[in-house]
């Protein structure tokens, strides 16, 4: 059995880390080891990926020079959403470092406003990232219980958002490879997830039944969160009221 870490990811705003002390009781609750992330926030995301442990030197196929880490800027709420998401961007690539390096098998990657519903009890394949769930403004409306925890990996070609994944330490390094190597290929939930804007070479599956949700509330990012997913799998529908 593979060992597992989940990492939240969360900013300095209340909001933020009132939903993260969500995410966290989730955790425990299934049993699932975690820790949390501080990400970056108020700067602009070229100062972020100099903050980060990321050696990004090309953006979108342009070489590109960081400001020093220790860049003076003074923090400002009010930068546009792209910074914003640019921001969040550079939080999940740093994660994806530390679990390229870490000593866990497999990382478990949790925005602050997701939550964890059950274990996952079966082997995160490799050479995937691991969709765990979809997006709900309820998370009651999804009966995990009668669903139960995941049995299988279905292959898909596109997912609403990065709010909950997994992936191997093997997968992480590829995703931190990509970017030190060819460069940054645009934001998390673009260039990762979405379908037909997905840009990274390592493809997506979603594990069912699925063990997370995204739950909606006000978005960091974009003030309101947008509630889409893309056509749910069976084992989601049929436990979706």
């Amino acid at each position: 059995m593979q060992t597992q870490l989940a990492y939240i990811l969360r900013i300095n705003k209340e909001i933020s880390e009132e939903y993260a002390q969500a995410a966290m009781d989730s955790c425990h609750w299934v049993g699932i080891k975690w820790e949390t992330f501080d990400g970056w926030c108020d700067i602009p995301g070229v100062l972020a990926w100099a903050k980060s442990d990321i050696n990004l030197t090309i953006n979108e196929g342009r070489p590109i020079t960081l400001p020093p880490a220790d860049y003076p800027y003074e923090p400002n709420e009010n930068l546009n959403a792209a910074e914003k998401a640019e921001c969040c961007t550079v939080g999940h690539a740093a994660i994806w470092k530390l679990i390229a390096e870490g000593e866990e098998d497999v990382g478990i990657v949790l925005e602050h406003d997701a939550l964890m519903l059950t274990d996952i009890p079966i082997d995160i394949p490799e050479g995937k990232i691991v969709v765990l769930g979809y997006k709900l403004p309820d998370p009651s409306r999804y009966d995990h219980e009668r669903a139960g925890p995941p049995t299988e990996f279905i292959d898909i070609d596109g997912h609403e958002g990065a709010h909950a994944y997994a992936m191997t330490k093997a997968t992480a390094r590829t995703l931190v490879d990509e970017i030190e190597n060819g460069g940054r290929l645009g934001c998390v939930d673009n260039a990762y997830f979405i379908l037909n804007q997905r840009r990274t070479s390592v493809p997506l599956c979603i594990a069912s039944p699925t063990p997370a949700i995204g739950w909606l509330r006000q978005s960091t990012i974009w003030g309101g969160s947008a509630y889409r997913n893309y056509e749910f799998i069976d084992s989601f529908q049929q436990n979706y009221t």
